[in-house]
């Protein structure tokens, strides 16, 4: 059993190292870590790198460097989904909408449901942007001498 886990974390740990896996590691941590309900972009980010064979440490530590990002992120999705749905704007401040929604989870949930979905919509609209914008942008910084050729890549 110790082999088996200790198999699995190596694999963790060395797959999708080379440049273009790196870049492409990077832009879906950064792209989902801005997802704007908290609390759903780390198990986003780990159930893609596992089916995507990401690096799963580096999609988790950038998906944690976009933590400030995704709460500066919120509102400008918010706005877009209401603006694209045509919708009522939000008015409560976030501070005041988590101590509601800490308060009454299921309550507040359902009352809001609309306003999470303005903000996914939102996101959704960038995400293309994003990712494009992350992985096209990182990807020369990437250092030839610590990633490993991918398959036709020269190092």
């Amino acid at each position: 059993m110790f082999r088996k886990i200790k198999a699995v974390i190596q694999n963790q740990l060395t797959q999708g190292t080379s440049r273009t896996e790196c870049g492409k590691a990077i832009a879906c941590a950064l792209t989902v870590g801005v997802f704007p309900i908290m609390g759903c972009s780390t198990p986003i980010n780990t159930l893609l790198a596992a089916v995507f064979r990401l690096n799963q440490p580096l999609v988790q530590s950038f998906n944690w460097i976009a933590g400030p990002a995704k709460i500066a992120l919120i509102f400008p999705f918010l706005r877009l989904g209401e603006w694209l749905f045509r919708a009522e704007p939000f008015t409560l401040s976030l501070n005041e909408f988590s101590q509601r929604f800490f308060s009454d989870m299921a309550t507040t949930s359902q009352e809001f449901a609309w306003t999470f979905i303005h903000a996914i919509v939102g996101w959704l609209v960038c995400v293309p942007f994003i990712y494009l914008a992350v992985f096209f942008l990182t990807k020369p910084f990437l250092s030839r001498k610590l990633m490993t050729p991918a398959h036709g890549e020269t190092k």
